[in-house]
């Protein structure tokens, strides 16, 4: 009898395990993921969002120094390095933060002589301490033939 039980309690843990083996697997909650885009900002059809906030982090698409109808501003590197500038501000500003909750940005340059005024401007939208950390990369080419790209990550932190 004592075996009968036994085996009978060994097959139902059996099925029962291979239930839960084969049962979907629900993910833990985590944050919300929300995409962020500018007011007003052009649809240019492409497909990547602006910026993505996950909990109290955000997430920016690489911008370039492009003007309303997605191409690269005129007049060099300057202006089209504060017009990506501008545009990097936009989306920071419509999930409710701006440069110092910026830690950290990557920029891609299409020509590594642009590094020295890349530097200097740079140091009038990053002022406040601790300033984000940063990779400068030379590339080949960026899209829509701009002379540089700029990706950065943002979080709100307990001091804000």
């Amino acid at each position: 009898m004592k075996r009968t039980w036994m085996a009978v309690l060994i097959a139902l843990a059996a099925v029962a395990l291979a239930g839960a083996a084969s049962a979907p697997q629900s993910r833990p909650a985590g944050p919300h993921k929300q995409v962020i885009v500018p007011k007003g900002a052009p649809a240019l059809g492409l497909p990547f969002s602006p910026g993505l906030l996950v909990g109290d982090t955000l997430y920016l698409s690489g911008v370039i120094g492009n003007d309303a109808s997605g191409q690269p501003v005129a007049g060099g590197f300057e202006p089209e390095l504060r017009q990506a500038f501008a545009n990097a501000q936009n989306v920071l500003k419509a999930a409710g933060m701006d440069f110092p909750d910026v830690v950290s940005v990557t920029v891609y340059l299409a020509d590594m002589k642009d590094y020295a005024q890349l530097n200097q401007i740079y140091k009038e939208y990053f002022k406040t301490e601790p300033l984000p950390t940063r990779s400068t990369v030379a590339v080949a080419a960026l899209a829509r033939g701009a002379r540089m790209e700029i990706t950065m990550t943002a979080a709100r932190t307990a001091n804000q």
